[in-house]
Order: structure tokens, then C-alpha cells, then sequence
């Protein structure tokens, strides 16, 4: 067998809307697992600030997703970023909304 080192020369880049919105969706995520644990903590009374706290981070969620959106449709950029940034856009988004419904029906 050959062993040859293939080389390709390109003029894309990393997509920074991809990277910001991979960012923005992780804190979001982080955002809601660490509220749930001062909900359990507080025994269910974190009362206002924790849910005026987890609507800013269900709306951090929505605009990553439009960013991973963005990102996906840019020209010559790599896609790693812009998909990951999608996948958790959507699963913090998803998880945000699953928990306010929820709370709505089941309360």
C-alpha cells in the first residue's frame, strides 16, 4: 500500500457565529441544570428570580438556535461548529420548553 499524505489547500475558516452560538447554547444548558439543582435545593420555592433567571436562559437558547441557523447557511466556512451548535441549540431550547410545559400542565 501506498502511504501517501494528502494535502488540501483551502480558504475556509471557522464559522464565529457557529462558535458563538455552540457557546451561547452550552451556557444555556449549564444555565438550567445548575437553576433545577437550586430548585431542588430551595425544595421548589425559588420563586421569581429562578424563573425570570430560566426564561432569559429559554431566550438565550432560541437566539443561539437562529445563530446556528446563520451559521449553517454561511459560504466557506466549516460545518463542524455550525452542527454542533445546532444540536445543542435545539436540545437546550427543547429542554427549556419540555420544563415550562410541564410546569404548566402539571402544576
Amino acid at each position: 500500500m501506498r502511504d501517501r499524505k494528502h494535502y488540501k489547500f483551502t480558504r475556509k475558516k471557522q464559522s464565529k457565529r457557529g462558535m458563538l452560538a455552540c457557546a451561547v447554547a452550552a451556557a444555556s444548558i449549564f444555565a438550567l441544570i445548575y437553576l433545577i439543582l437550586l430548585s431542588f435545593r430551595q425544595k421548589g420555592e425559588g420563586g421569581a428570580y429562578l424563573g425570570g433567571v430560566g426564561i432569559l436562559a429559554l431566550f438565550a437558547a432560541l437566539a443561539a438556535l437562529v445563530l446556528a441557523i446563520g451559521s449553517l447557511r454561511e459560504e466557506d466556512s466549516f460545518r463542524g461548529f455550525a452542527v454542533a451548535s445546532m444540536l445543542l441549540s435545539v436540545l437546550a431550547a427543547g429542554a427549556w420548553i419540555a420544563l415550562y410545559a410541564a410546569g404548566f400542565f402539571l402544576a
